[in-house]
């Protein structure tokens, strides 16, 4: 195959695109769509109905250790107990390791591996702490996510469905204009008549959608990270975004179902004689991406790097086997009979 052939081409196709509004549209509002509204819609709600993660700086300033004392009424500040019973006590800024809490108030300190009985912990950092009949406001997890930190995470990881969506929907738009849209502006039989092989035709028709798909993809992935990481971080603690997973899915994953859609699109295009019925046909290909993220939230597997890289490979392995049957099934012959 000739480069500058396969260039040709799809320049020739990059600038007919520009000039189709309907295209256009579909280039820029899709990604704003998907990168900028749905995090919006979908990330806002959770975002308020969840607390901040990040533990309380309290400023806690220990002068005196406790050991395995049992201790009756008073009130204590700044004093490390350690594995310690406490009962109708009042503490403010101390630390709690291994101890057992009876109907005592704990204000502005921090609690680990202890239990809390008919008592009150306010404003605290607790950490593997265990409440009964007790009162627990305004408290902060530490070393472990919460529930609401967890779907939160979890919300975050679908959304990748969203942006891998992008360039397996945007192609059955674009596509669908590859042939169709040749025969529909009288300009298909001329560019069937040039030199050029099929495959130098279909790598060139190929290249001119998966272009304007990925960069408008990797592009909209900027304002993206940014707003969902806005939305999160106080909650989290952290900017979850971009991570490995995250990175596969929209640098490698992606592109390998862009190649998908086209081939499959390309394919139908040039098959059918109708703009709308080759976008409903080539519309199918996005069935695999929602059928895989539906099955990773039905618990059955973890979308982990690993399982990413994995995907990436038999969707690769996929891809090599349409593209070989896009060049032995197109016929440019067959187009012009069929269309004449």
């Amino acid at each position: 195959m000739r480069l500058d052939r396969i260039w040709i081409v799809a320049k020739k196709d990059m600038a007919e695109f520009r000039t189709n509004k309907y295209i256009m549209y579909t280039l820029v509002l899709m990604p704003l769509l998907m990168a900028l509204v749905l995090p919006t819609i979908y990330l806002t709600p959770v975002t308020m109905f969840s607390a901040p993660s990040e533990p309380y700086d309290l400023g806690i300033v220990s002068n005196q250790t406790l050991e395995n004392e049992t201790i009756q009424g008073g009130t204590y500040q700044n004093i490390t107990f350690v594995d310690c019973v406490l009962e109708d006590v009042i503490a403010e800024s101390c630390y709690f390791e291994g101890c057992e809490l009876r109907t005592s108030l704990v204000r502005s300190s921090q609690l680990a591996n202890s239990t809390v009985f008919d008592g009150a912990v306010m404003r605290s950092n607790v950490l593997n702490v265990t409440f009964n009949n007790a009162v627990a406001s305004d408290l902060r997890n530490m070393g472990e996510d919460t529930e609401q930190e967890s779907f939160l995470f979890q919300f975050i990881g679908f959304l990748l469905l969203f942006f891998i969506l992008i360039p397996a929907i945007i192609p059955t738009v674009i596509a669908s204009y590859s042939f169709v849209g040749e025969k529909l502006n009288r300009s298909l039989e001329p560019l069937l008549a040039t030199p050029t092989t099929d495959a130098e035709l279909l790598a060139g028709k190929s290249l001119s959608i998966f272009l304007p798909t990925m960069l408008v993809t990797w592009l909209s992935f900027i304002p993206f990270v940014l707003l969902v990481n806005f939305l999160a971080a106080p909650i989290l603690g952290y900017a979850p975004l971009p991570d490995l997973t995250w990175l596969i899915g929209v640098f490698l994953l992606a592109p390998l179902f862009c190649i998908m859609a086209i081939a499959l699109n390309v394919i139908v295009s040039s098959r059918v004689t109708d703009v709308r019925a080759s976008q409903q046909l080539g519309s199918l290909v996005v069935l695999p991406v929602v059928a895989v993220f539906i099955i990773s939230l039905s618990g059955l597997f973890v979308l982990g790097p690993l399982t990413m890289l994995l995907m990436a490979g038999v969707i690769a392995l996929v891809d090599i086997g349409i593209a070989y049957l896009t060049v032995r099934t197109f016929q440019r012959e067959e187009i012009l009979i069929r269309w004449k």
